[in-house]
């Protein structure tokens, strides 16, 4: 067979002449015989059952670092509202008043926030583990920012203390969420 000359206006496309295929030749479906016989066929012609080995399933066993960053998350976010209790009532003044109220306020809101996202950890997010470790990035320049102020002026130990659990708390939960122990169990669950 001969091509036809070229045509820079015609469609690249060549028809191709395959060889002829025989259909492949259909049979029933067959039930095996390890089906009990009391069991109908399903009306498709599919077995009506699972096997055992397909109704088995595993479960990841959660890593004990996982656990300890999932306290120390949950301490690191009790810090916030804790300490700001802690540090209203150690000084000079109350929680009366908008200022004490509002810090307290959105203390809570990051305590919350922290809640939820260490108890997506503990369920295997992967994204709640950097959700958590950046969050903390953030939050812990605020707490130094407060330690700076505590430092410049006559601070009582409360202050002192609160400032360094908020920097500690969640820097070692970090330590724990990454270490190399709980890579398996994060690599599962990118939810």
């Amino acid at each position: 067979m001969t091509e036809p000359p070229f045509d820079p206006y015609g469609t690249p496309l060549r028809p191709v002449n395959y060889p002829q295929q025989q259909p492949y030749p259909q049979q029933p479906y067959q039930q095996p015989p390890h089906q009990p016989p009391h069991q109908p066929p399903h009306p498709f012609g599919f077995p009506g059952r699972m096997r055992e080995v397909d109704q088995s399933s595993t479960a990841v066993l959660r890593p004990a670092p996982v656990a300890v960053a999932f306290a120390l998350w949950l301490l690191a976010a009790l810090s916030w509202p804790l300490g700001t209790i802690a540090q209203a009532l150690a000084g000079p003044g109350s929680l009366a008043g908008f200022g004490p109220v509002m810090t307290l306020f959105a203390t809570t809101c990051v305590a919350l926030a922290g809640l939820w996202g260490a108890v997506a950890l503990l369920r295997g997010s992967y994204h709640a583990r950097l959700g958590l470790c950046g969050g903390a990035l953030v939050l812990g320049v605020l707490a130094l920012a407060a330690a700076v102020v505590a430092a410049r002026g006559d601070a009582e130990p409360v202050p002192w203390v609160v400032s360094a659990l908020r920097l500690a708390l969640p820097a070692a939960a970090a330590v724990f969420s990454f270490l190399p122990g709980t890579r398996h169990y994060f690599a599962g669950n990118l939810g």
